[in-house]
């Protein structure tokens, strides 16, 4: 919640939503929120493959940002929870605005490769070189809880951009 409060508080015409299943984590940057007085922030307790598919409209999305998504060891979870599929990247599609940015993180390998290929076969993302998508990006000053503790431990990761044509 803290890169999303960061976002809204830097970015106070965008309206920032955060996708978070964990109860906690939602009431942590709503409270946040509220204490500062940002009424551009939405924290969402939602899976991100429910907003994606049913809840957003159509080309109604500037950004997303998939940060550091959990790579399920276990072969039954990995199956039924794992983020990136051709599925999940159609939706994905369908709400970015012409012109939106994707971006993705991580450091898992097997993560970074299986982006690569379900994005690499969309038709209508284009994958942008890192310094033409980080410009693309709003303003932050905060990190993201893993990309800081990568940092920390020499942890190296992942970053893609991808624009919707």
């Amino acid at each position: 919640g803290r890169r999303l409060h960061a976002t809204a508080r830097m970015n106070p015409d965008w309206r920032v939503l955060g996708l978070e299943v964990r109860k906690r984590r939602v009431e942590e940057a709503i409270a946040r929120a509220e204490r500062d007085g940002l009424d551009n922030v939405l924290p969402w307790r939602l899976d991100a493959r429910t907003a994606f598919a049913a809840v957003l409209p159509p080309a109604s999305v500037d950004l997303i940002e998939v940060l550091f998504p959990t790579p399920w060891w276990n072969p039954a979870l990995r199956r039924k929870r794992l983020l990136f599929d051709a599925g999940f990247v159609t939706d994905l599609e369908r709400v970015l605005r012409p012109g939106g940015l994707l971006y993705t993180a991580t450091d898992v390998d097997d993560i970074a490769a299986q982006i690569d290929a379900v994005v690499g076969d969309s038709e209508a993302l284009t994958p942008l070189p890192e310094a033409e998508g980080q410009a693309r990006r709003p303003a932050c000053s905060q990190k993201s809880r893993r990309e800081w503790a990568c940092e920390r431990d020499g942890i190296p990761w992942t970053r893609r951009y991808w624009v919707r044509g």
